[in-house]
């Protein structure tokens, strides 16, 4: 962890400005190629950025074309001469008319729509985010310091903002408030609709739930790192007070992972905008974005993503210039990493190949795996050494580490109630549909309960326990068989997420500002460009909804590693200025082995808390979908006599 804080503060207290015309020159020439740099590192960005925002707008335009049934070389082909025919409109200023957006038939011009909607939703989003990191660093700050009771209560309570889904949280919140009104006659909150004032109140605490939980926890982690800083036993030592420790030291040296982790968190905000604002009635971008869609209003759809596609290129190129401000090391690479900055596209691909291959192979896990290996072997042979030599009496070999795992897991309750609780899942994700009373996809008509013809659902009772759905299948065999599905595709996705996010991270980190580093980042903000919700539905039903749990696999992987590739690379960025990186490459190691060996153990925690993020990330993807009516063999609507509407899938 670099030491910032206490550097500039003996800088500041402890030097006087006593500077010659030396000096002076010197210190201009020095802000003169400062500036230069970031003009530079700006101009870069920014054309970079046009063909970003020009590669959202042929996927776009593909993507439609995909999902209303075209063929791949058709959808291509039409998706080319829209791009170029919209970009066209673009730079004439000539934005269109929208039906969309409209509340009657009239066509309504696109920048009166955009200036409408956008501003309602930026309002909602900035709101959301800037009360999370308020309140999500200082809870992470309280964690870090408080004990381990204080700590664990801050972050069991944040799973709560990981693990429901945003309609799901929008019904539990429109529910208590609508039995409390119901209780004292008085209504405080409006359930709905749109208003700067009490409107504001539940799609806010929606939309921020989710960033509030990781930020909170990402926090914690940095913060509780730097706390153990020998730096800060130093400032404590000083006699500094808290505030100025956490202000100088603290923050400022947690504060690149927390920013990205903030940048993170702004994505899945901008995904569940569509639901938030649908199901509370707030008719902004991603409410309007939904309709353009059902509307196949084309022209508004592509020009709303492509503004939701800026917004994401803006705020990471305001991250980039943070994390120079915060550490300015990073304006250039380290000398130890500046060799091979010259190479080729091919070089580069060749190189890129060759790394990701050895740190696949060579990493602690193989490695461990290869000795535990060699000494099976190496026992087997000295086995065989003492059985041919004289013989041996009977030793009784003691069993060593027993007793201090079980005394580990009473004093580690936390560590205990969650192995209970992957230990179950993992039993519903073997024996789940060994567990169901009856067949999940068997129907039932009319049916005799007590001598009676009843028709479903039917409620629990001795044979349907938690009785049955419209169709009369039988719930709890529904619940089980569906449960291994979702947790095993829940499980498989993030580790795809996980070995991809990391592994370009890696990668893009070490090799930050080069081309290789420009071309990963701008794949992901192509992705992240597109909310993570409509993203999935596109891919869903591009691939075919019908094929099963395989499209399921490819799109919900496709579109949430950015997100673990983002925080790995500011970290890798970050860490590789370290003194004993540069020891490292002195001393001859390769650049996978010092990734595997020296930078990635110090991201082992964080990387702990992203793992459980993604896996509730997932879980409320799969939930918002199916509040869209994307679920895994895809179905039909199917209305009965006196029943509700009722989704049917074989």
């Amino acid at each position: 962890m670099a030491d910032i804080g206490y550097t500039e503060s003996d800088e500041r207290f402890g030097q006087h400005n006593h500077e010659g015309p030396t000096e002076s020159a010197a210190r201009t020439s020095s802000t003169s190629g400062a500036v230069g740099r970031f003009l530079i590192f700006l101009g870069q960005r920014l054309l970079y950025s046009a063909l970003v925002l020009l590669a959202i707008i042929f996927l776009t335009y593909f993507g439609l074309e995909m999902a209303g049934g075209a063929g791949f070389g058709s959808a291509v082909q039409e998706g080319a001469v829209d791009t170029i025919q919209y970009v066209g409109r673009l730079l004439q200023g000539d934005l269109g008319m929208s039906t969309a957006a409209s509340s009657d038939v009239r066509p309504r011009p696109m920048g009166e729509v955009i200036v409408e909607r956008m501003s309602r939703s930026l309002g909602l989003l900035a709101i959301s985010m800037i009360a999370a990191t308020v309140i999500g660093v200082y809870l992470g700050l309280r964690a870090a310091r408080g004990g381990n009771k204080r700590s664990l209560g801050i972050i069991i309570t944040t799973i709560i903002g990981v693990s429901v889904p945003s309609f799901f949280a929008a019904f539990l919140l429109q529910w208590a408030l609508t039995s409390f009104t119901r209780w004292s006659g008085q209504s405080y909150l409006p359930a709905g609709g749109f208003g700067w004032d009490k409107h504001l109140i539940l799609p806010v605490l929606v939309l921020g739930a989710r960033p509030l939980a990781q930020i909170t926890r990402i926090s914690f982690v940095s913060l509780r790192d730097v706390l153990q800083q020998d730096y800060v036993r130093t400032a404590r030592a000083k006699g500094l007070r808290r505030g100025a420790i956490s202000r100088s030291y603290v923050l400022r040296n947690a504060a690149i992972p927390i920013l990205t982790v903030v940048g993170i968190s702004f994505r899945f905000a901008l995904s569940s905008l569509a639901v938030v604002e649908l199901y509370f009635g707030w008719p902004g971008a991603g409410f309007t974005l939904l309709r353009s869609i059902a509307q196949r209003d084309d022209n508004l759809t592509v020009t709303f993503i492509l503004l939701l596609g800026l917004l994401i290129v803006l705020f990471n190129l305001l991250l980039e210039i943070s994390y120079r401000l915060i550490d300015p090391r990073l304006w250039e690479p380290p000398s130890h990493v500046v060799e091979g900055s010259k190479q080729s596209i091919g070089e580069s691909i060749r190189a890129l190949g060759g790394s990701m291959k050895e740190v696949v192979t060579d990493n602690r896990l193989t490695r461990w795996i290869v000795k535990r290996r060699s000494r099976a072997v190496e026992s087997e042979f000295n086995e065989r050494q003492i059985l041919t030599s004289a013989p041996q009496e009977d030793v009784e070999t003691p069993f060593i580490g027993k007793r201090s795992i079980w005394v580990t897991l009473r004093r580690n309750r936390p560590f205990t109630i969650g192995l209970l609780l992957i230990l179950g899942l993992a039993v519903i994700v073997l024996a789940g549909p060994l567990m169901s009373p009856h067949n999940p996809y068997t129907t039932q008509g009319l049916v005799t309960v007590d001598g009676q013809l009843t028709r479903p659902p039917l409620p629990p009772g001795d044979v349907y326990r938690w009785g049955t759905d419209a169709l009369g299948r039988d719930m709890q065999s529904l619940i089980l068989s569906g449960a291994q599905q979702t947790i095993a595709l829940v499980i498989i996705v993030v580790v795809a997420r996980f070995v991809l996010g990391v592994l370009l991270g890696a990668i893009a980190g070490w090799n930050n500002g080069r081309g290789i580093d420009r071309a990963i980042l701008g794949l992901a903000e192509i992705i992240a460009a597109f909310p993570n919700l409509l993203l999935a539905m596109i891919l869903i039903l591009a691939l075919g909804i019908r094929q099963g749990m395989s499209t399921f696999l490819i799109a919900l992987g496709f579109i949430g590693w950015g997100e673990i590739m983002q925080y790995v690379r500011s970290k890798v960025t970050a860490l590789r200025s370290e003194q004993f990186v540069e020891s490292a490459v002195a001393s001859g190691a390769s650049t996978p082995r010092i990734l595997n060996t020296h930078i990635m153990p110090n991201l082992f925690g964080a990387l702990v808390s992203l793992v459980a993020l993604e896996m509730g990330a997932v879980l409320m993807l799969l939930g918002e979908l199916g509040f869209l009516s994307i679920f895994v063999g895809g179905g039909s609507m199917i209305e009965l006599p006196g029943v509700p509407p009722v989704l049917y899938s074989d």
